[in-house]
């Protein structure tokens, strides 16, 4: 009963340390991220579905919505005032535990600066929209190449 116990305890621990800590990725598939411009992306985006990508945006959407218990829906941005369609827009999910970090990115369209996120392209197949679920900001490298996503 006290193994059974302690195994239960040390789960739900890792579990919980899990939530708190970053995406990770091994080299070999940290190397296949590709990081793009939002324009571009949005051109490619159907074949990317299941991929982890980069995206250049510089500012999100000030609208969010709670569409699931643990999931926000919202919009990120790309400013291109010389060129002939100058905004596009990709729409992302954002974890409960990782709203305040995105909350944290401008919402001006003027923001001169230019982020760039990584997350998971994916498809909504009862609405069939593609939309990025999106993993952190921050990439921590060790010497092995691997990776760390975090915001």
């Amino acid at each position: 009963m006290k193994k059974t116990l302690c195994l239960a305890v040390i789960l739900s621990f890792a579990g919980a340390m899990s939530a708190f800590c970053g995406q990770p990725f091994d080299a070999a598939a940290w190397r296949g991220v590709q990081i793009h411009d939002l324009p571009a992306l949005q051109k490619i985006e159907s074949s990317l579905v299941g991929k982890v990508v980069g995206v250049r945006i510089n500012y999100r959407g000030d609208r969010i919505s709670h569409p699931k218990p643990n999931w926000y829906e919202s919009s990120i941005w790309r400013y291109r005032p010389g060129e002939k369609d100058k905004f596009a827009f990709l729409r992302v999910v954002v974890a409960k535990k990782d709203l305040q970090s995105f909350k944290s990115i401008p919402t001006d369209f003027k923001s001169p600066t230019e982020i760039v996120l990584y997350g998971q392209v994916g498809r909504e197949t009862e609405a069939n929209f593609l939309f990025v679920r999106l993993l952190g900001r921050k990439v921590t490298l060790d010497p092995s190449g691997n990776a760390t996503v975090d915001w």
